[in-house]
């Protein structure tokens, strides 16, 4: 009896053709390749005793693990089944089982059927590898297809993605026939005319990205999920390619634009998602003329968060007059958000309305500033200066008679628009209408002293044009007061 020392094994070798490295190793699973490997050394080393229990606690695997990846090289011809009780597994060398009598060799008379009916499908136009018969026999026997189905996988793969089509890449369609319970013939015909219609889809949208090559799985993912999950419509994903033409467009950027719609809007056909991206369209091109109006530079979703904001308070020629007003006194987003404020609470709502206010207002403020000098009052026009203004306007008083009147109050001590005001109450009770009756009236009793400090102490001045008919600074303070 001649036996190997229990140590020789660690300085042994264990010999691996180089045909099976090219051949079989870069098409197997990393686990399979080492059940193979370890099986070869068990074959040399272990003894006729060694079990699968004791190789899949070697190998830190699960039986069943074990059982798959021994099936896999059984399909491949190098590995045979022998028996079951106790599981007993024959090795083969890839060369042998090339150059050898293969009817000489047990075989898996269910896969070489197989086999002869995938060449077929190929015929003359691509030699099929083993290796890749294999893995389509995996599909029936692994995840679980009929024979019919996975043959019409084939042919589908054939005319969709050409004859020289990648089995690993058609193993991910394999995958989903089963998780879409797939069983016969009928069931693979319709999944792959829906699996036809995801891909015509890609393909479009590929195509209006200006694109032209065949859509990656994640691609053709994505076009699935926006017509199943989501719900829309083929031509409502082509409408929103539109919004893609900036840099380089890709899937995932249509991903997120239709993500948004989706929240924003119930639209899934092609006309709701055209209607929905002309409004949005319309809504920046607007956005951008009020912003341009004011000189500010906002773009993308914030100008239309912000635009949105100001456009539920007033309506968009209100917002061109805020901000051709803001831009006039040099005024910011903020202030131009408090004047559509104060304009709001004041019932102003409307172009119209606005505009007349804006005339009446510089009107009376450009007013006020000539009577201020004539009278030697200092500072800007308040609002009760103005309805002190509108009054007296409200009698009938016009520039000449209101001119004489602050005259007289020039050398009034105390207030100076009081003491105008007492004036033209007192004219205005005893019918005075013209110049002529106001310069033989007496003067109506000074108004009661109060102290004078030194920053009353004002001569006259010259206003630019732009103080006459500042109205901004003056609401916008209003309005902030009216925030507290």
């Amino acid at each position: 009896m001649f036996e190997f020392d229990q140590d020789a094994k660690i300085y042994g070798v264990t010999a691996v053709e180089n045909r099976f490295i090219l051949d079989y190793l870069p098409d197997a699973k990393g686990d399979y390749v080492k059940v193979y490997l370890w099986g070869l050394f068990a074959c040399a080393w272990k003894g006729p005793e060694y079990t699968l229990e004791e190789m899949a606690a070697d190998l830190d695997m699960p039986r069943a693990e074990i059982e798959a990846a021994l099936r896999y090289w059984e399909r491949r011809a190098l590995v045979s089944h022998i028996s079951s009780e106790p599981p007993v597994y024959r090795f083969y060398s890839p060369t042998q089982r090339q150059t050898a009598n293969l009817a000489d060799l047990p075989v898996d008379k269910e896969y070489v059927s197989f086999a002869e009916n995938v060449y077929p499908v190929f015929g003359d136009r691509r030699e099929v590898k083993p290796s890749e018969i294999a893995l389509a026999w995996e599909w029936v026997r692994d995840v679980g297809l009929s024979q019919e189905a996975v043959l019409m996988l084939l042919h589908h793969c054939i005319e969709k993605r050409g004859v020289h089509f990648s089995f690993k890449a058609a193993e991910k369609l394999a995958v989903a026939m089963k998780e879409a319970n797939v069983a016969g013939s009928e069931d693979a015909e319709q999944f792959l005319q829906h699996s036809q219609i995801i891909q015509d889809g890609a393909r479009k949208v590929l195509s209006r990205m200006g694109k032209r090559r065949a859509a990656t799985e994640d691609e053709l993912a994505l076009y699935e999920k926006w017509t199943g999950e989501w719900g829309f419509e083929p031509q409502a994903v082509l409408d929103a390619c539109r919004e893609t033409t900036g840099g380089d467009p890709s899937f995932k950027y249509l991903d997120g634009i239709l993500n948004r719609l989706r929240t924003q809007t119930d639209a899934r056909t092609g006309e709701g998602m055209a209607q929905k991206l002309d409004e949005e369209k319309e809504e920046r091109e607007k956005a951008q003329e009020v912003f341009s109006r004011l000189g500010a530079k906002i773009s993308g979703p914030a100008a239309a968060t912000v635009y949105r904001s100001m456009l539920s308070e007033q309506p968009h020629g209100v917002l061109l007059l805020a901000a051709d007003e803001c831009l006039r006194t040099h005024k910011k987003l903020d202030d131009m958000k408090a004047l559509l404020a104060s304009w709001k609470n004041r019932g102003l709502t409307t172009e119209e309305a606005v505009r007349q206010y804006l005339e009446k207002y510089r009107e009376a403020n450009l007013a006020l500033r000539e009577l201020f000098e004539a009278c030697g009052h200092s500072g800007r026009p308040t609002e009760a200066d103005r309805k002190l203004y509108e009054k007296w306007r409200g009698w009938g008083y016009g520039p000449e008679l209101l001119r004489c009147a602050a005259e007289q109050a020039r050398n009034a001590e105390g207030g100076k628009i009081a003491y105008l005001d007492k004036v033209l109450e007192a004219w205005h009770e005893a019918g005075i209408t013209s110049v002529e009756q106001a310069q033989g009236r007496r003067r109506p009793p000074s108004a009661p002293k109060t102290k004078t400090v030194s920053a009353q102490q004002y001569g006259q001045r010259q206003y630019t044009e732009a103080e006459l008919l500042a109205v901004s600074d003056d609401l916008i303070e209003e309005a902030r007061k009216q925030r507290g």
